[in-house]
C-alpha cells in the first residue's frame, strides 16, 4: 500500500506526465517553439507549415486533417495569415489559441511572433489554456512560462544593445514581416518591396524604393529565407543597399534557430553583421 501511495504521489507532481503528452497542432514553427517553451515534456506539438515554406495561402493535406482531429489545442497566428485553418476547424469544437488576438496590430500585420515583447504578453494566456487542458501540469506550465518570460526579457535587452551600436538605421523589407521586430529595436522602415507577398513591385514602386535607398544610405534590405529574392537582389544591385537574408520562421533542425530566443538572436546578428561588414 505504501508503494502504491508513493506512486500516486509521484504522478501528481507538476513535472510528471499523467498518461500521455498533450497533443497540440500549430500552423507555423515559431508557434510550435512557443508552445514547447511553455509546455516542455508535457506537450507534443505538430507543425503544419514545413520549414522554408510560406504560410501565405498554404493548403492542408489529409494527413494534416488527421493531426488536427487528434489535437486537444490548435495554435494559430490569426490576422488572416493562417485563415486556411478555419475551414478545417468548422464544427470540431476545438480549443484555439490565437497569438495576434488582443494585441495592438499595425494595419492587420500578423507577424507578431517576431517581437519578443508581443510573445511575452501572450504567455499567461497560453499557460492558462494548457493548464485547463492538463490541470495536473498547471504548476509545471506556470514555472516554465515564468522562465520563458525572463528569457525573452533578457534577449530583448541583448538585441537592443547590439543593434543600437550599428550605423544602419533604415531598412526596406521584402514584405511586412519585420515591422514589429524593427520597431521594437529602433530601426525605421522606408517601405516594402512586395506590398502583397509574392507579387513583385511595378516600375513606379521600384523607382521610388531605389530613390529612398540611395537617399538614406546605408540602408539594409531584408530578404526572407524561402521567398524568391530576385526583386531584392535587383534593388541591392541598383541602389547599393545592403542585402541581408533573414529567417522569420526558424528551423527545428538548426540549433541556431531551434527556439524563439535563438531565432531572435540569429536574425539580430545577421542584421548587425550585414551592416558592420560592408
Amino acid at each position: 500500500m505504501k508503494r502504491v501511495f508513493l506512486f500516486l504521489m509521484v504522478l501528481m507532481l507538476p513535472g510528471v506526465l499523467w498518461a500521455s503528452s498533450l497533443s497540440v497542432v500549430a500552423t507555423i514553427y515559431p508557434l510550435t517553439a512557443m508552445v514547447k517553451a511553455v509546455g516542455g515534456d508535457r506537450v507534443e506539438v505538430a507543425t503544419l507549415v514545413p520549414p522554408g515554406a510560406s504560410p501565405h495561402g498554404f493548403e492542408l493535406r489529409p494527413s494534416h486533417m488527421k493531426a488536427i482531429q487528434r489535437a486537444s489545442l490548435l495554435v494559430k497566428v490569426g490576422a488572416h495569415l493562417d485563415d486556411w485553418l478555419d475551414k478545417a476547424l468548422k464544427g470540431k469544437g476545438k480549443r484555439v489559441f490565437i497569438l495576434s488576438q488582443g494585441l495592438d496590430l499595425e494595419e492587420g500585420n500578423p507577424h507578431v511572433w517576431l517581437d519578443p515583447f508581443m510573445v511575452e504578453k501572450k504567455i499567461p494566456e497560453l499557460v492558462g489554456l494548457l493548464s485547463k487542458l492538463d490541470p495536473l501540469g498547471a504548476g509545471y506550465y506556470r514555472e516554465r512560462g515564468r522562465r520563458f518570460q525572463l528569457e525573452l526579457e533578457r534577449v530583448t535587452a541583448k538585441i537592443r544593445v547590439l543593434l543600437a551600436s550599428m550605423p544602419c538605421r533604415y531598412y526596406v523589407a521584402q514584405h511586412g514581416a519585420w515591422y514589429y521586430f524593427c520597431q521594437r529595436f529602433g530601426l525605421t522602415s522606408l517601405g516594402v518591396v512586395e506590398e502583397v507577398p509574392g507579387r513583385e513591385p511595378g516600375p513606379r514602386r521600384f523607382m521610388y524604393l531605389l530613390k529612398m535607398v540611395k537617399e538614406y544610405a546605408p540602408v539594409l534590405l531584408f530578404a526572407d529565407r524561402g521567398e524568391n529574392p530576385r526583386a531584392m537582389e535587383v534593388l541591392a544591385r541598383d541602389s547599393g543597399g545592403i542585402l541581408v537574408t533573414l529567417d522569420p520562421l526558424g528551423d527545428p533542425k538548426d540549433p541556431e534557430k531551434r527556439d524563439l530566443v535563438s531565432l531572435f538572436l540569429y536574425d539580430a546578428r545577421r542584421i548587425y553583421h550585414g551592416c558592420t561588414r560592408r
